[in-house]
């Protein structure tokens, strides 16, 4: 089997609803589809008693949370990928996933990621080298075929964190692990921006910071400065005058930081 789309969700039947409709339409077959319920208080246990007949495998039981919930859907599933869609979130078109495996074709990628697409069809555009981007910017999972067995070669989604759980992820395995990311123009899915963590910008900041010392070790508050500079107006300031001493001095110092911590940073 090539993809298990995995479903989590707590007391929002209306959005899981739209989720289902959006999986079980697809002209792409090769898949089975997991939904992983915390135990939800509203009607979305029957919800997905209507679609029994098209789900692989669902459960309804208390969690620990998203991620327990996501490493759940991970040890029931059977795809060499994972597509991780929660409640609220849905495949673009019936034909999205058909799309998707065209593209990807003979590769064999660890992960694929597609730009991510709002409910407002804007589009916020990722770029083919993640090596620079990660380190501060965020690709979602709701937009990414993960191959199933790094979680069991590399370890799980770090259960403590309630939001950036995924992000650490995937800078481990591009980070630590060199895994081999792969971006494709195949936009695969629209994401719900009322979840929590588009709602609870100091729980970022803060897992922000537990993330890159996870990662990073020593370097991870280095880091985090330096992520921070980038997205400052200071940034925009020193880069306009690339020619400055204080600029060359502050890029060496990155250089020197980035090469004892032996990550590759191809824009230098």
């Amino acid at each position: 089997m090539k993809l298990s789309i995995i479903t989590i969700n707590k007391n929002n039947a209306v959005g899981l609803e739209k989720t289902i409709q959006s999986v079980i339409c697809q002209t792409y077959t090769d898949f089975e589809y997991i939904i992983i319920d915390g135990n939800s208080g509203d009607e979305s246990v029957e919800t997905i008693k209507k679609y029994t007949d098209r789900i692989g495998y669902w459960i309804s039981e208390p969690d620990n949370g998203t991620y327990n919930a996501m490493n759940k859907g991970i040890r029931k599933a059977k795809g060499e990928y994972c597509l991780f869609l929660n409640s609220g979130d849905w495949l673009i078109s019936a034909d999205t996933m058909d799309k998707v495996f065209k593209e990807v074709g003979e590769n064999t990628a660890d992960i694929y990621y597609s730009n991510r697409i709002r409910p407002d069809n804007s589009i916020a555009r990722f770029p083919k080298n993640l090596n620079n981007y990660l380190l501060r910017g965020k690709i979602n999972h709701q937009n990414s075929l993960i191959k199933r067995s790094l979680f069991f070669e590399h370890g799980f989604y770090n259960e403590k964190l309630r939001i950036c759980s995924d992000w650490e992820f995937f800078l481990n395995e591009l980070y630590i692990h060199k895994s081999c990311f792969y971006h494709i123009e195949t936009n695969i899915s629209i994401y719900d921006i009322h979840g929590i963590s588009s709602k609870k910008p100091e729980l970022h900041e803060a897992e922000n910071l537990i993330v890159y010392k996870n990662v990073f070790n020593e370097l991870g508050k280095t880091i985090m400065e330096y992520s921070n500079f980038r997205n400052s107006i200071y940034y925009d300031f020193f880069a306009n005058y690339s020619d400055s001493k204080i600029l060359i001095f502050f890029l060496r110092v990155y250089r020197k930081i980035f090469k004892k911590s032996k990550i590759k940073d191809d824009t230098l």
